[in-house]
């Protein structure tokens, strides 16, 4: 089945995992690239903390490889200017299911819920319902360290550490 995705006027084809005839199950999120994935925005929900972005359940099992438990993710919406990594913010996924009532009536078919308050956080770029949200986990699965953010600043603190180094060697 192919899923048509309008980004700001730009209209992108892209595949859907089939199910069988009749499948009534989430349509999102698709991975567009690989550990890249577009969803709608479905709406903002107090169910959720500032660092969590919520998608339902059923969604996440059929139609993406996250894990809630180990990966998280960076949250952009298309056609608005990404953050520079070391000032972005990273999200916990959370699988909504009726323990989030009020956020799991913003995902029936996985689209992204963000916690009330994120409109707060980036007013310029807060999104509108259908907004096309781009969920990427590619940092996560290539560093594996996200789930620990003491660990992961340390690599960054040394990195900067080096480069510092390296440019008052350069001088």
């Amino acid at each position: 089945m192919r899923v048509q995705i309008q980004a700001r006027g730009i209209f992108t084809i892209v595949q859907r995992r089939p199910g069988p005839p009749g499948d009534v199950a989430p349509a999102f999120p698709i991975e567009t690239l690989r550990h890249w994935y577009v969803t709608p925005f479905g709406g903002m929900s107090p169910d959720l903390e500032l660092t969590q972005i919520g998608i339902n359940s059923e969604a996440l099992r059929k139609n993406t490889s996250l894990d809630p438990a180990i990966d998280r993710v960076r949250v952009t919406i298309l056609g608005h200017v990404r953050r520079p990594i070391l000032l972005d913010r990273f999200f916990e996924i959370v699988p909504l299911d009726e323990r989030h009532a009020d956020a799991l009536r913003h995902s029936p078919m996985g689209e992204a819920v963000f916690p009330e308050g994120d409109d707060v956080v980036r007013p310029r770029d807060a999104p509108k319902p259908g907004d096309e949200v781009l969920i990427s986990s590619v940092v996560s699965q290539r560093l594996g360290l996200l789930a620990d953010s003491e660990a992961f600043a340390g690599i960054l603190q040394e990195l900067l550490r080096q480069a510092a180094e390296a440019d008052r060697e350069n001088s």
